[in-house]
């Protein structure tokens, strides 16, 4: 699969229907193999320059997955849609109807699955029972008792 021609024709796409992504992003796809909690990351570096880094696992979702990960990264070089408010869903919805795929705020996809299951610390709320699954020993991990879920449950470490 190659990748930066996949990230040159999405460019393209964005900048043929007025979707202002930058002229600053730097023509290639890093691959990132140590990444495991997120498929894709837009940085911006010291050059002002953009650039798109995946982790290896999304290839294994095959180029349909491949394609909305760096679509939704691409967006990231938007004035304005630094984070995923009102503007950039709203260039993802216009970009995903031309691409022919849904390009979302957040991975459900098998890759992000494999991924979300990998995790070795799992928390689950005592009130609704909504598991959160984390990578790292964070302080929620060491002290489950001094956090809440968004419901207002207490969290326990299984």
């Amino acid at each position: 699969m190659e990748l930066d021609k996949i990230l040159l024709e999405l460019i393209g796409m964005a900048k043929s229907i007025k979707i202002p992504v930058s002229d600053r992003i730097i023509p290639h796809v890093f691959l990132n193999s140590r990444r495991k909690t997120i498929l894709g990351s837009c940085e911006r570096i010291k050059s002002g320059e953009y650039k798109i880094i995946l982790s290896s696992v999304v290839l294994e979702g095959g180029e349909d997955e491949v394609r909305a990960v760096i679509a939704h990264e691409i967006l990231h070089s938007c004035r304005g849609c630094a984070n995923h408010g009102k503007l950039w869903q709203k260039y993802a919805a216009r970009l995903g109807e031309v691409i022919g795929c849904e390009i979302k705020r957040t991975a459900l996809s098998e890759s992000a699955q494999k991924l979300r299951e990998a995790a070795p610390y799992i928390l689950r709320c005592q009130s609704c029972g909504q598991e959160i699954r984390r990578f790292r020993k964070s302080a929620v991990v060491k002290h489950p008792e001094r956090y809440r879920c968004a419901c207002g449950g207490k969290l326990i470490l299984l």
